[in-house]
C-alpha cells in the first residue's frame, strides 16, 4: 500500500501564506514601495507645514501637513480615488485627522467615500449642503462606518494648530446659495506671516461676500477659484489676495475648457506665479512662517 505524501500540499499552503504576506506587508506600508527620490526629497524638509495640491486631472484634491496632522480638502472623481489613496499613503499617512469637503459636485466629492474607507479619520466637515447622488451616498456610508459625524462648515470658524499656525474658515456665510459651487469655503491658512487661500468652486459672488467682511485675505499661495474659470477671481478678490503664487487644478483638454485665458491672463497682470498642475503634476509648497518654499519644478 503506497504511503500518502503531503509534501505538495504542504508546501502549496506555505506559497498561499508567503503570497498574502507580501500582500499585507505591501498594503499596511510594513515594508512599502520604493519612494521616488523628489518624495524622499520633500520628507526631508523639515517645516511646520507642507500643502500638496494633487495632481488628479480636472478636481480638486488638496493634502496638507500641519505640525503633525494631516487634512485633506476634497477627494475629485471616484476614478481618481485610488490616485489619491497612493499619494497619500506614500507620504505614509495612516490618519487624516481632519477632512474637508467644499461642495457635492463630482470633481470634488467623487473619490471621497473611498479615501474615507481606506484611512482613519478623526473629524470631518462640510457645508450644509447635500445633493443626492451615488459618491454622496458612497461619502455617508463611508463615515457611517467609521462611526464618524459629518459635521457643518461655517464662516466664522477656525482650526488652530498650536501658537503661529491657523486655519480661519471665510465663508459660507448664509444659510442657501443657488449655485452649490457657493457653499465651497474659502479657507485661509495661517503660518506666522505665510498664508495659503483655498477656494473650492467658489465663485464672484463668494469672493464679494467675504471682501465684504474686511477680513484679512493676503496669502501666498492661492488655488485658483473654480479651475480658472471666468465666473471666479474678480479683479476686486485678486487685489486683496496679493498672491505671489497661483495654483490652477485642471485637466488636459477638459470638457469645460479651464482655465479660461481672460483669468490667465489676470493672473498674469497681477504678476502671479501661475502653476498649473496638468503641466506640472502635483505641486507641493513648504512653509516655516517666514518664507513659502516651492519643493516641485
Amino acid at each position: 500500500m503506497r504511503k500518502r505524501t503531503y509534501l505538495p500540499m504542504i508546501l502549496f499552503i506555505i506559497l498561499l501564506i508567503s503570497l498574502i504576506g507580501i500582500y499585507f506587508v505591501l498594503d499596511y506600508g510594513i515594508v512599502g514601495v520604493e519612494k521616488s527620490s523628489t518624495v524622499t526629497r520633500i520628507q526631508s524638509v523639515k517645516v511646520p507645514v507642507k500643502v500638496h495640491y494633487i495632481d488628479i486631472g480636472q478636481g480638486d484634491s488638496i493634502f496638507m501637513e500641519v505640525s503633525g496632522k494631516n487634512i485633506l480638502i476634497d477627494a475629485g472623481e471616484q476614478e481618481h480615488a485610488d490616485t489619491i489613496i497612493e499619494y497619500l499613503k506614500t507620504y505614509d499617512v495612516k490618519k487624516l485627522d481632519l477632512v474637508f469637503l467644499t461642495h457635492p459636485h463630482e470633481d470634488h466629492i467623487g473619490g471621497m467615500g473611498d479615501v474615507l474607507s481606506a484611512f482613519e479619520i478623526g473629524e470631518f466637515y462640510a457645508p450644509d449642503k447635500e445633493l443626492v447622488t451615488k459618491s454622496f451616498i458612497r461619502m455617508t456610508t463611508a463615515l457611517e462606518d467609521q462611526q464618524t459625524p459629518r459635521k457643518i462648515l461655517k464662516g466664522g470658524m477656525e482650526f488652530k494648530f498650536g501658537e503661529s499656525i491657523t486655519l480661519e474658515i471665510l465663508s459660507p456665510n448664509r444659510d442657501t446659495y443657488l449655485n452649490p459651487n457657493n457653499y465651497s469655503p474659502i479657507m485661509r491658512l495661517v503660518v506666522g506671516s505665510n498664508a495659503f487661500l483655498f477656494s473650492g468652486d467658489a465663485e464672484e459672488l463668494i469672493e464679494t461676500e467675504v471682501l465684504r467682511t474686511g477680513k484679512e485675505l493676503k496669502s501666498d499661495v492661492l488655488k485658483a477659484p473654480h479651475h480658472g474659470s471666468r465666473t471666479s477671481s474678480s479683479e476686486a478678490f485678486l487685489a486683496k489676495v496679493e498672491p505671489t503664487y497661483i495654483v490652477v487644478t485642471s485637466g488636459l483638454g477638459n470638457d469645460h475648457n479651464l482655465p479660461s485665458p481672460e483669468i490667465l491672463e489676470r493672473y498674469e497682470a497681477i504678476g502671479a506665479k501661475t502653476l498649473l498642475t496638468e503641466e506640472m503634476g502635483s505641486v507641493v509648497f513648504a512653509a516655516n512662517g517666514k518664507e513659502v518654499i516651492p519643493l516641485t519644478n
